[in-house]
């Protein structure tokens, strides 16, 4: 397990670190969120039948929001993979009251957002990130934490599910309005 303490922690062999990003580096997330976004719309195009996709500028403007938002509670950070400055990828954590169902204690923990550079996939970049998220929630007396993977993301969900994560619940999207 990569260590997550502030500050950074170091794998040499695979030439980056896991930091902690402030609130104020949040812009630095924008170029991996529209990374992100693209491969949402190329994984999820069944929901164009909902509406159009926001644009990348707009798109990033509301999770830079909700970002912000988060980060202003005790229990959330925001954990990068860097080498020499350049991001590599990033995982957005945070703590939020637990269901009501299992006794998995007060809170559990929310993986908002996992993504890595296209260009940096296959040196365990996810993993490490996923690895270090686990690590600090685990810190914060978290016992389980959920992950959403957009229907379409296969990928994500074998990497999630190579890494001890079970099937939680299924969650559906409709239009509000019936058509006529």
């Amino acid at each position: 397990m990569v260590a997550c303490q502030p500050g950074q922690a170091t794998l040499p062999a695979m030439g980056y670190v896991i930091d902690v990003l402030p609130a104020a580096g949040i812009d630095r997330l924008e170029p991996l969120w529209r990374e992100l976004l693209d491969h949402h719309l190329a994984s999820a195009p069944h929901l164009a039948a909902l509406g159009p996709a926001r644009t990348p500028g707009d798109s990033w403007r509301v999770r830079r929001g909700q970002y912000l938002q988060w980060l202003a509670a005790p229990k959330a950070t925001v954990l990068v993979a860097q080498n020499s400055g350049r991001l590599l990828g990033y995982a957005m954590i945070r703590a939020a009251d637990s269901a009501g169902s299992w006794q998995w204690g007060d809170q559990v923990g929310i993986l908002e957002t996992l993504v890595v550079s296209s260009d940096a996939r296959g040196a365990h970049v996810g993993q490490a990130l996923l690895d270090a998220a686990r690590q600090r929630l685990a810190d914060w007396g978290i016992q389980v934490m959920t992950i959403s993977v957009i229907t379409g993301n296969e990928g994500a969900l074998r990497f999630y599910h190579r890494a001890g994560a079970s099937d939680y619940q299924h969650a559906l999207i409709m239009p509000v309005k019936q058509p006529p």
